[in-house]
């Protein structure tokens, strides 16, 4: 079946779907009336301009009416929105604490929003976030590699290692003088092998690995000057070269 359509419904256009119009201008109010009904009802009503501007257009536009209707309602509180705190923020870096100057800025605002928004933005203003604590974590890092640059142009040693402390090295010079000096009371079989091991592994890193048999003569006949270790090279290949070939 199909559903009788109903000629009385009611009829939806875009126009139900607009905002409510809140202000108009009329041109029979003077400027000056009209600029001293809104004081009005800002200083002595808490109303800000928008909501005062509402209030007599609803009355159409009779300021009579509008001023007795005031103390009737209880306007909303006053919210900052985001292009208030970034004018403020401006207002603030160009005259600091003159809130008369900053109010030039911001006249919606009263004074009394001035200097409380201010403290409560001081307040939010003294916190670092962590992106803020991270930045300077780093830039002390640089600032800190930067000394130790300096320290080691001061005191050059090998390695040109930044975490130098002599201290720390005096400590290890002394522990390494010392024999190390292990007994098997106390330590099972593995942790006593390992032990050797780490021992003797820590005195093979200084020898040439194997096969390589390096001589003081040879050293000094190679580092003095690059030529010389040139030849050297050279003549090392031919014999490899001729023991190639016998092979």
């Amino acid at each position: 079946r199909v559903t009788c359509f109903l000629t009385g419904a009611t009829k939806y256009t875009d126009k139900d779907n607009g905002g409510m119009l809140v202000w108009s201008p009329y041109h029979n109010i003077p400027d000056a009336k009209l600029d001293e009904y809104i004081a009005i009802a800002k200083e002595k009503h808490g109303y800000n301009v928008e909501q005062a501007l509402g209030m007599l257009f609803w009355h159409k536009h009779n300021i009579e009416k509008s001023l007795a209707d005031l103390p009737n309602f209880t306007p909303f509180p006053d919210e900052w929105t985001v292009e208030d705190k970034v004018l403020f923020e401006q207002a603030f870096s160009f005259h600091g604490k003159s809130f008369h100057r900053i109010q030039q800025m911001l006249p919606d605002k009263t004074i009394a929003s001035l200097v409380k928004y201010y403290y409560s933005w001081k307040k939010t203003r003294s916190r670092t976030s962590l992106m803020d604590r991270q930045a300077r974590k780093l830039a002390n890092r640089n600032n800190q590699g930067d000394s130790d640059d300096d320290v080691e142009e001061a005191h050059p040693m090998d390695g040109n290692d930044s975490d130098y402390d002599p201290k720390k090295e005096a400590k290890k010079e002394g522990n390494n003088e010392q024999p190390v000096q292990t007994s098997k009371i106390g330590l099972g079989r593995r942790e006593y092998q390992s032990l050797q091991h780490r021992h003797h592994s820590q005195r093979s890193k200084c020898r040439p690995p194997k096969g390589m048999y390096l001589t003081q003569e040879d050293v000094i006949a190679v580092s003095c000057s690059p030529n010389a270790a040139n030849t050297i090279l050279r003549q090392l290949d031919m014999e490899l070269i001729s023991l190639k070939r016998q092979v």
